[in-house]
């Protein structure tokens, strides 16, 4: 009797070793979004092996590109989210101007911070939670002195989490280069990183 139940108490430990790791990966939302780098470090935005400041550095995310007069910053295929980090794939330099080939300068699994990170929006409200089932926190469109707006005149400033295809952004309405109203925080659809027209 005392070997069996040893070899239960054995046998309950490695169960419960072997549910760790799925428990932990829990923890990661999983999500299919793109965005692009806001770090104006010239020494481009690192990309570490887990979501925390002290993790291994593995890449980096070159800074903004000149190309043709214009800047275009390093965009990148966000797949996951966690404690203000985000999980990214790929990250890639668009020719918008000459349409050269596509640079890939990093190809694989990363973590950015969302600090760094911006967006266009598409999407007329933020809502409570990643759903349009949940509240409507903020109107993205509406009209002031130099006319009206709409979701791609809000200047992204953070990308806090990500579900599905809803992300969680921090910004500011931004109208001819000057910010406008309170900050805003809330969930949202229909998003991309077009860096030169409104998302489709």
């Amino acid at each position: 009797m005392a070997a069996r139940g040893r070899w239960n108490a054995v046998s309950g430990l490695a169960a419960l070793l072997c549910l760790a790791p799925v428990a932990a990966a829990a923890e990661i939302e999983a999500c299919a979004i793109s965005a692009w780098s806001t770090d104006p470090d010239p020494d481009g935005l690192n990309v570490r092996a887990a979501p925390a400041a002290d993790a291994p550095v593995i890449g980096n995310l070159p800074a903004a590109r000149e190309v043709g007069g214009e800047h275009f910053a390093t965009e990148v295929s966000i797949t996951g989210s966690k404690d203000g980090w985000l999980r990214i794939s790929e990250g890639w330099v668009l020719d918008y101007i000459f349409d050269d080939p596509t640079d890939f300068v990093f190809r694989g699994e990363g973590w950015v911070s969302g600090r760094h990170l911006g967006l266009r929006l598409n999407y007329r409200h933020l809502h409570a939670g990643p759903s349009a089932d949940t509240a409507v926190v903020a109107k993205m469109t509406g009209s002031l002195d130099r006319g009206r707006y709409g979701p791609d005149s809000i200047l992204v400033q953070r990308i806090r989490a990500c579900r599905g295809d809803w992300v969680e952004v921090e910004g500011v309405l931004h109208v001819d280069g000057v910010s406008q109203g309170p900050d805003l925080r809330g969930w949202t659809t229909g998003t991309c990183s077009n860096q030169v027209t409104t998302c489709p």
